[in-house]
């Protein structure tokens, strides 16, 4: 299996996560990742599935997940707890709450039918703990600065039925087999564990945004992931949802070697060229 790009931090794959993974000889200790939320995002290759397959994907996907990780490792997914209905979904009728009888307009006009949230964060979670029990506490992703969050939502609904406008996603964690990982020295306390603000259940991060990919995972997100669960020098990172390759830049700051499986060659191009241009950026 050869690599699409290799360099002395950095290693991306092209191709499916789930056909690449098995062939990975190496246990990770971190895999942070964000997977594409079956909303109708522009990816070339479409962003819309019935969602009983997109949570059998997710599923198989998860399950490899586990198989790779390190004993104490920890698997990081960033998910919003719900996908809010969208109407143009070409399998609308696959939401979990889809009543077919359900009386509305949508554009001026009459409809039968609508749905209202896929629950996936909550779905995800509760697999995860099916997996190995050792769930850990989920993370709230704010978007933007603590009292400004950012909605980029503007449907508000009406006085008598109003929508939660989205403002947050959150990371779902869940450890293999102990709540300890590898490398840490055990001591309790702040002084042990400098980072109070990554520490808190609830983070506020600005998010990004690249006219390249429709849905840009900022840096600071597998950044604070990799300070807080990886502390042995050897620790390896894997993103199998690589994109633009975030985690990859992270890893890399953080003198972490990194595996990233991307499906889309159009992002394992622009990861490889920004991997690239950081070497170049630590070697001055």
């Amino acid at each position: 299996m050869k690599p699409y790009y290799l360099d002395d931090w950095v290693t991306i794959y092209h191709g499916d996560c789930r056909e690449i993974m098995p062939q990975l000889d190496v246990k990770v200790d971190l895999i942070p990742t964000s997977p594409p939320y079956n909303c109708r995002k522009a990816y070339p290759s479409g962003d819309e599935l019935p969602w009983p397959v997109w949570y059998a994907q997710m599923k198989e996907t998860i399950k490899l997940c586990y198989d790779i990780l390190q004993v104490g490792g920890v698997l990081a997914i960033n998910l919003p707890g719900v996908v809010r209905w969208q109407s143009e979904h070409s399998h609308s009728n696959s939401w979990g709450d889809f009543d077919p009888d359900y009386k509305t307009h949508r554009n001026g006009e009459k409809v039968i039918g609508k749905g209202r949230v896929e629950p996936i964060g909550f779905e995800i979670y509760l697999h995860m703990r099916k997996i190995d029990s050792h769930v850990r506490e989920p993370i709230i992703w704010v978007k933007g600065s603590e009292g400004n969050a950012i909605c980029s939502d503007y449907r508000m609904g009406c006085d008598s039925d109003p929508y939660m406008r989205p403002a947050h996603e959150m990371i779902l964690l869940g450890s293999k087999g102990r709540w300890f990982h590898r490398g840490g020295t055990g001591r309790r306390g702040r002084d042990a564990v400098p980072f109070m603000d990554y520490t808190k259940d609830v983070w506020f991060i600005t998010p990004e945004s690249d006219s390249d990919h429709p849905t840009v995972y900022p840096k600071e997100l597998p950044m604070r992931l990799i300070k807080l669960f990886t502390h042995a020098e050897d620790s390896i990172i894997l993103d199998p949802f690589f994109g633009r390759g975030s985690t990859g830049l992270a890893s890399k700051e953080a003198g972490r070697h990194c595996i990233g499986i991307e499906i889309e060659e159009k992002y394992c191009e622009i990861s490889a060229k920004r991997c690239s241009q950081q070497v170049m950026e630590l070697s001055k």
